[in-house]
Parts: C-alpha cells; structure tokens; sequence
C-alpha cells in the first residue's frame, strides 16, 4: 500500500480526551503514519497537544481548523506551539467552514470565502514562517496584519498548510496559497487522481493531496457495507451537508443526492439507505471484510499522498428524531478492526 495510512479521531460516541490519546498511541505502535482531529464536536488543538506529547513519530494536526472560528494570528501561533510541542509533526489543515456550522452554529455569515481564504492564508502564512523579531504586514480586503512580530522562532521553516476545497475555485487559492490539498470523504479514486494531476500541474510536483475516506470493517461484509451506508446518510440528517452533497453531485451521483435527501425529509431512513446502493459504497466508501478493504487501500495508492480513515462505528447518526444506525460507541474496541487494517496494511509495504 503505497500511500500513508492516518486516522480521524472526530471525539464522537461520548469519547473522553483521554480516549483519543490513548488511540493514538495505539495507531502509533500499528504502524499509523498520523493522526488528525476536525474542530466540530471537540476542540482539536487541546487533545492534539496530549496526542503530541504523547506519541514520538505521528503525524498530527487540526482536519480542518474553521478560519471563520479562529483569526489567522490565532491560528497561526497556535500551530507554532503545536509544531515545537510535537517536535515538527504538524500538518496545519485550513478550511472556511461549511453554512450550516458558520451560520447556524455560530452565528458568523459567509461573505466572499475565496477573497477571504486568500488572504487568511498569507496572513497564517506570514505568522508561522516569522523569524524572532521579524515583522509581518499584510494588506488585504479581509484580513490585514500591521507590524505584528513574534517573540520565538518556530521550529521549522515551513509548516505544510492544506487548504480544504470542494470547488474548482477554491481549489484554484490551493494552489496559490497554500502546500497541499485537504479533500474530504465520499470520493472516487477517478476525483482524487483527478485533483493530484491538476494540483501538480498547476503549483508542481511537491503540491500534495490528502483525503479522507469512511471505513468500516467487518468479518460480514454485507453488516460493514449497511454501517458505511448509514454513514452517508448521515451527511443529509437535518439538512443535507453542502460540501459533501455538492461533491456526490460532482462526481456524477445527483440521483443518489436527491433520493436521500427526499427520503431523510420524509422522515423514511429505510428508503434513504435503500438509495445508496452496494456499488455507490463501494466506489465512495472502504467497506467490507479486512482483504476487501486492503484491496480499496491499494486503490489509492499512488494517488493520494495521504488517506486518513474515518472509522465510521464511531459516527453518531441522527436523521430527525430518528436514529439512521446503531448507536455510536466510543469505546477502544470499537476502533480494533480499524488499527488492525492498518497493521495488516503496514506489514505489507
């Protein structure tokens, strides 16, 4: 399996911080190459500095911190921190955020977010590469920096910054801004070698692509394929999540987009799942017996650098005021078929 192996550590399923470190551990000794965190239930930076004093090789860092939530300065000196606490290990993800979280959550509009990327990451930019006393200025339309200095050198030169794009344009400030791309789940191989082939054509051979994919390993492979088909559900409960709604349809399954979210809406979750067909988790998902799944883990290699894999028996589903899956659990067992793949998978390098 030519590709590095990470894992998402989401905090769902009533998992305590002390959970996730002890995880990671774990994926360390499997042979895990790193582990990352979104800023959606939990806060990332605070378990992700346990992790990093914690572990020794891992990888680590926020996928994807919301630059609505936290000011590029914020952001910025927290990935210092994060980078001299782990010894080098950040990989810093950046993304604007999603509607639903912004507006609903927070209470913050989403105004112009490719103007506002891009000049979030020169900001975030000149924080993290800043020298002791070196002065940082920027002037943009959304976010300026006048005269800011820090007062410690960051450990590394550069910290690889991956921006999250579901758009074309978006993808386009990638490659202007930022080191890499950091793309979401429920992707075909075609998008991903698609996404490699035009980042480095259009910023170079170092441009690299991260992505992330559902997983659910099963000794019966049809009870995997149901828990990762109620993971894509999910996405739809209350309202249909925009970027991974807009990606189904980019990728040619607007019929299965529309069928979930008329099913969830409906309120009939058996229809919902029904929708989503064995072949649609296959080519979206890596679902089924533990060789079934090294054999989708060899799909990607060679076009992704990095596949972070998001355990699904830990995902809460909700549709409503209906469960769409079995209740989540946190528990340490309920990530062993997973590390075992990843073991399984490292022995085979």
């Amino acid at each position: 399996v030519n590709v590095r192996l990470s894992i998402m550590l989401a905090g769902g399923g009533g998992m305590r911080v002390s959970d996730m470190v002890s995880l990671a551990v774990r994926a360390e000794v499997a042979g895990a190459d790193g582990v990352y965190m979104p800023e959606a239930w939990r806060s990332g930076f605070v378990t992700l500095s346990a992790i990093a004093v914690a572990t020794s090789r891992l990888s680590l860092g926020p996928y994807v911190l919301n630059a609505h939530a936290r000011t590029p300065m914020i952001a910025g000196m927290s990935a210092v921190d994060l980078d001299e606490l782990s010894g080098g290990r950040l990989v810093l993800g950046v993304g604007s955020g999603n509607r639903v979280t912004n507006e609903s959550y927070q209470g913050v509009p989403v105004i112009r977010p490719l103007e506002k990327m891009r000049d979030y990451l020169a900001v975030l930019r000149g924080v993290v590469e800043a020298r002791y006393g070196q002065r940082v200025d920027y002037v943009g339309a959304r976010h300026s920096m006048s005269g800011w200095h820090p007062q410690v050198s960051p450990v590394r030169s550069r910290i690889p910054i991956l921006l999250a794009a579901t758009s074309p344009k978006m993808a386009q400030v990638a490659y202007e801004r930022a080191d890499g791309l950091a793309l979401g789940s429920l992707l075909t191989r075609e998008y991903v070698a698609q996404a490699r082939a035009e980042g480095q054509r259009a910023a170079g051979e170092s441009f690299t692509v991260t992505a992330a994919s559902f997983v659910s390993v099963d000794d019966d492979r049809e009870r995997a394929r149901n828990a990762a088909r109620s993971a894509v559900v999910n996405l739809y409960a209350g309202k249909p999540h925009p970027h991974y709604d807009s990606l189904l349809r980019q990728q040619g399954f607007a019929d299965v987009a529309d069928a979930v979210g008329e099913a969830v809406e409906a309120g009939d979750l058996a229809a919902a799942r029904s929708a989503v067909s064995d072949s649609v988790v296959d080519r979206l998902t890596i679902a089924g017996t533990r060789e079934d799944c090294l054999a989708r883990l060899e799909d990607y290699s060679d076009l992704a650098d990095e596949l972070i894999l998001v355990n699904v028996n830990t995902m809460r589903y909700q549709a409503g005021d209906h469960a769409v899956g079995a209740a989540a659990t946190g528990t340490q067992d309920s990530f062993s078929p997973l590390l075992g793949l990843i073991e399984e998978a490292s022995s085979r390098r």
